[in-house]
């Protein structure tokens, strides 16, 4: 039994469709470890092995933002922290609240205030 690449995988599961951000985490894995790139991108293993075959229902525009930024060097402009990288933008949109730090409260607020970069919905309470 032979052992299969990411790279292989994800040629087979995608054909001539494959996306260059999931040939790059492909390539990636390949090098290293899924497990190296779940740290490094911010995303469990198990999301990435997914993605790669093709396979994850979850939101696959999410794991090519976070991708893009963490190994394609994607930035984005927040309104309130300026260039970041992409995956950077996504790990703030997930942190809670915190009314102790101004920035992080601006954050917050303006990821739920129609931020072009959010995935999160768009709240009247923010």
């Amino acid at each position: 039994m032979t052992a299969e690449t990411m790279a292989a995988k994800a040629k087979i599961a995608w054909g001539a469709d494959l996306p260059d951000y999931v040939r790059e985490l492909a390539r990636l894995a390949d090098n290293q470890s899924l497990n190296s790139c779940a740290k490094r991108i911010g995303l469990s293993p198990a999301t990435l092995s997914q993605t790669i075959s093709n396979r994850y229902p979850g939101n696959q525009k999410k794991v090519e933002a976070a991708v893009r930024g963490a190994l394609m060097g994607e930035t984005v402009v927040c309104p309130i922290l300026g260039e970041i990288g992409r995956h950077i933008c996504l790990d703030w949109q997930g942190k809670p609240r915190a009314v102790t730090n101004a920035i992080r409260s601006q954050v917050y607020r303006a990821c739920r205030d129609g931020c072009p970069h959010s995935y999160l919905r768009r709240t009247s309470n923010a």
